[in-house]
């Protein structure tokens, strides 16, 4: 969340986007406490739009009211590998429907995301977003808006760990491979092959969250 000052009238808007990208990006971290009055003074806007964007984010499941506090929802190891389940479902059903509409410009817009993803100096938080965008892109070859929501909702609860795993893995390489063999076995048109892989990566990736998450 950035504290450039919000323009008058795209108040609540504004607000709710601001404090959305920065839980959802893990710029705000799961369990971090937030104050109406400080988040209105950085942002340059009155408490009350502060106040309704919140009270939206809680209706979307990313912050806890308390009595006298706001915290940004935290998910428990349990409740981590439930998600990555979910996940899981929606995405190996996404990717069913994807495979046998995918064309091959839209492999070669991945295949440019991957390239992205593979340079030597990219950031931690840039590679992120680049992994989001790739899965999504192919996803969006279902042509199912109602899918795709549902997998957004899903991310949304994820993303913020995976801020934890991209700051945990020792480098990029291992996801690199896995999503380059992704990419191939889109190319081949291959569904029982590339379930089995998008299953393995779901694994991987969970695997190094709860164990970040434990330690």
């Amino acid at each position: 969340m950035d504290g450039s000052v919000v323009t008058v009238e795209t108040v609540y808007d504004e607000v709710y986007s601001r404090l959305r990208t920065g839980i959802t990006s893990g710029v705000i971290a799961p369990g971090g406490k937030m104050s109406i009055r400080s988040i209105a003074d950085r942002l340059g806007v009155s408490t009350m739009p502060v106040r309704e964007a919140l009270k939206r984010l809680e209706s979307d499941g990313l912050v806890v009211f308390h009595r006298r506090s706001v915290t940004v929802a935290a998910l428990s190891a349990k409740e981590v590998e439930q998600i990555f389940d979910i996940r899981w479902r929606l995405e190996g059903l996404a990717s069913e429907w994807a495979i046998s509409k995918v064309t091959d410009r839209d492999i070669a817009e991945l295949d440019a995301i991957l390239s992205s993803m593979e340079r030597a100096d990219i950031e931690p938080l840039q590679w992120r977003l680049r992994n989001q965008q790739f899965h999504l892109r192919f996803y969006e070859c279902a042509g199912s808006a109602h899918l795709l929501e549902l997998i957004h909702k899903v991310w949304d609860k994820v993303e913020p760990y995976m801020a934890i795993y991209a700051t945990n893995v020792e480098s990029f390489d291992q996801a690199r491979r896995e999503h380059r063999e992704l990419l191939a076995l889109i190319a081949e048109r291959d569904p029982p092959r590339l379930l089995d892989a998008t299953e393995r990566h779901l694994a991987d990736t969970r695997t190094v969250v709860l164990a970040a998450l434990s330690a």
